[in-house]
């Protein structure tokens, strides 16, 4: 098993950065600007997957507005349409994998 250090390990094994030695300061440094970032909280098939479960949902909200909207539910039917418009939205960020959905939903 290969260990990485990165720049939690570094933190763990020499403690409160207040007592840190110069060495130690520089060497945290190299590490943070070398060491690889955190994989994706989701992979790109997880997220394309999820975009799926977004499209259909939408597509059961739009069918449930229009019956509503045909019986004469105007407000109800217009509450579906936004959460299909919102569903949409969800599947169009995540088709593009988790950084932009994760931007998506913080709204950075």
């Amino acid at each position: 098993m290969t260990h990485m250090l990165t720049t939690d390990v570094f933190r763990d094994q020499h403690g409160d950065p207040a007592t840190w030695t110069p060495a130690d300061f520089e060497s945290y440094m190299v590490i943070s600007e070398i060491a690889p970032p955190p994989p994706p909280r989701y992979t790109y098939a997880d997220m394309q997957a999820a975009s799926a479960t977004y499209a259909r949902s939408a597509d059961v909200k739009n069918r449930l507005a229009a019956q509503l909207a045909a019986e004469g539910h105007e407000t109800a039917a217009g509450i579906h349409r936004r959460g299909a418009r919102e569903a949409r939205e969800h599947a169009a960020a995540a088709r593009l994998g988790w950084p932009a959905f994760e931007e998506f939903l913080h709204g950075w």
